[in-house]
């Protein structure tokens, strides 16, 4: 139940979980709901700035946080809030994420010439963005760059959304930067597995807020939060702005930093004619 005297943004938050939990019993979600109520209501008063509310509830987590911790079979509020998040391997490559990404900031625009929209299949439906032959440039499975992104997609913890699939190979020409040595510069093939994963759950997000389909979206945000949590993000964006410009907003139910980074992190994965 949600009291008068709750703070918009509680009431927000609540009628989000309502949405979210109908995967789970309905004895379980209205236990789980009180639990949380109780927790948020200690923690955002309802004469709380709105800039605080917003604060305290991005540290609280989301309703996709929640509920997948709960699957993962968390019992109760206090204790998921106090799980420590797990530990990523990390992969060593011969330039930093962050360097490898600005590379490919300059790279992917040069290899992704203009592409035909994507077509409808026979029963009318369109492929996904992120399949084995996405739309974008030509793709090759040899040199550097390729077996970066193989070893990159092997050690993958999370997998991609049902229906999509790693593109064979990596865009043409992505071997092309080197040093004034010669040496290749390593770590462009990763960044391209990583934006592909991204781009994937990106596009899985807007859809299921498309279709109104509470599990899937359940889903797709909780692996857009661990994004945010992964060694590749945390080296690439140390200022953290793609947590306040897209992740911050999905936790109040607002898609639309989703919808404007989503073709730029398909773009860096060689997959053109994104539409957020």
């Amino acid at each position: 139940m949600t009291s008068d005297a709750d703070h918009p943004f509680v009431t927000q938050f609540l009628r989000q979980f309502d949405e979210a939990a109908v995967s789970i019993t309905t004895a379980r979600r209205a236990e789980l709901r009180e639990e949380i109520g109780a927790h948020l209501r200690e923690l955002v008063q309802v004469d709380t700035p709105d800039a605080d509310a917003t604060a305290s509830l991005s540290r609280f987590g989301s309703p996709a946080e929640i509920l997948g911790q709960e699957l993962d079979g968390s019992s109760s509020v206090s204790s998921l809030r106090g799980r420590s998040r797990p530990t990523r391997r990390t992969l060593v490559f011969m330039l930093s994420a962050g360097a490898a990404a600005t590379l490919l900031i300059v790279l992917v625009p040069r290899l992704v010439g203009d592409a035909p929209a994507p077509e409808a299949s026979v029963d009318g439906t369109v492929t996904s963005v992120v399949t084995d032959t996405p739309q974008g440039p030509a793709r090759v499975t040899t040199g550097t760059g390729y077996f970066e992104y193989q070893a990159a997609i092997d050690a993958m913890e999370d997998p991609l959304p049902a229906g999509a699939a790693y593109p064979t190979g990596v865009p043409e020409g992505l071997d092309s930067g080197s040093s004034s040595a010669g040496m290749m510069q390593s770590g462009a093939g990763n960044v391209v597995a990583h934006y592909t994963w991204l781009c994937a759950w990106e596009s899985e997000y807007l859809t299921s807020m498309a279709e109104k389909d509470a599990q899937r979206q359940v889903a797709a945000e909780a692996m857009l939060t661990k994004w945010s949590t992964s060694e590749f993000y945390i080296a690439s964006d140390p200022n953290r702005g793609w947590v306040e410009t897209v992740l911050d907003p999905v936790r109040f139910g607002d898609p639309s930093g989703v919808a404007r980074d989503q073709p730029q992190s398909c773009s860096q994965a060689g997959i053109v004619n994104v539409r957020g």
